[in-house]
């Protein structure tokens, strides 16, 4: 059975034929060759070209930046419950400094500067999850988003910081075109990449910022990777991360509740190549060898617009894919 994911227009190759014209102009003199000759050299230049081209169109290069943290304080005495109180203390004395955002549009300048295919945002787009901190993450934003099918977003913890208003979702309101309204987001980067969003996030009490992949979210990737065909490779994108730093204090009020048993089943589908996150503000490039097959590559692009610490030398990825092969490039905000 074929994977069902929708390609992206702009991949297809339906108008290949338009470099036939490209191919005789770019090389002229060929052409001006004998009568018996000039139509296989022609096509030789075409085959050519065209070829190139193709490589083009199956390189496919992903900007990952995570927690972005845009804030506001509440304005009325409504938004000033349960955890809110906790958090815009925090955000008082220390993540309003953290985060201006003058950097958050620095990012989005820089990235605009850049050539990409796919942008994926890993969550925490705000603090504390106000409906003027969501407007003013999508205002800031809004020059990457215009085109839907080159946007992956998932929420994170920050996202659904309380609980909301029922029937109120205001991470979907302002970004559930970026993840849609299914189990699980699914994008075809190309014909041999595919994206995979998980919604882990949901609220928690106090004193916890940890998240949950649901069963259902499991069971929608395992079907979808079983009608894939083998060859298809795939990147998981979610809040949490899977791996540590060494020496660092792990703490399961702030992680993925069922870290173990989800990492282990990652581990034992070599189809999932990548695993994106955020979550802990620090960049990392980290690999899990498997027992067989190729191993997972896990990035952090968190926190991608936060004031530079010392020694700090990325901010956020630039991932390049080409077929089988996967090339990570750390980049930073100045």
């Amino acid at each position: 059975m074929n994977c069902q994911c929708p390609f992206p227009k702009k991949r297809t190759l339906a108008n290949n034929v338009k470099y036939r014209h490209s191919a005789l102009y770019v090389f002229p003199h060929k052409i001006k060759c004998k009568q018996q000759n000039k139509w296989q050299i022609a096509a030789t230049v075409f085959d050519l070209v065209c070829r190139n081209k193709f490589k083009t169109i199956m390189n496919t290069t992903i900007i990952h930046i995570s927690d972005l943290h845009f804030h506001t304080y509440p304005q009325n005495f409504r938004d000033w419950k349960s955890k809110r109180i906790l958090g815009a203390a925090n955000l008082l004395f220390r993540r309003k400094r953290q985060f201006p955002l003058q950097r958050a549009k620095r990012l989005v300048e820089q990235i605009q500067k850049m050539n990409w295919d796919h942008l994926v945002i890993s969550g925490d787009l705000t603090q504390l999850a106000l409906e003027k901190g969501f407007s003013r993450a999508r205002k800031t934003l809004e020059p990457l988003l215009t085109d839907p099918e080159r946007v992956t977003v998932i929420p994170g913890n920050h996202d659904r910081y309380v609980r909301q208003a029922a029937g109120t979702d205001l991470f979907s309101q302002y970004f559930g075109e970026f993840f849609g309204n299914k189990e699980i987001h699914v994008r075809k980067l190309n014909s041999d990449w595919v994206i995979i969003g998980w919604d882990s996030a949901h609220p928690n009490d106090w004193l916890s910022a940890s998240g949950t992949v649901r069963r259902s979210t499991i069971q929608a990737t395992a079907d979808l990777l079983e009608s894939c065909s083998e060859q298809t490779k795939f990147i998981i994108v979610n809040h949490y991360p899977l791996t540590f730093p060494e020496g660092w204090n792990y703490d399961r009020f702030h992680e993925l509740y069922n870290l173990v048993p989800v990492r282990d089943w990652i581990l034992r589908h070599p189809q999932i190549r990548l695993y994106l996150h955020g979550h802990i503000h620090k960049n990392w490039i980290h690999h899990l060898p498997r027992d067989s097959g190729p191993e997972l590559l896990l990035l952090n692009s968190a926190a991608s617009s936060s004031k530079l610490h010392s020694e700090q030398k990325s901010s956020f990825h630039q991932i390049d894919l080409y077929e089988d092969n996967v090339r990570v490039s750390p980049i930073l905000l100045n």
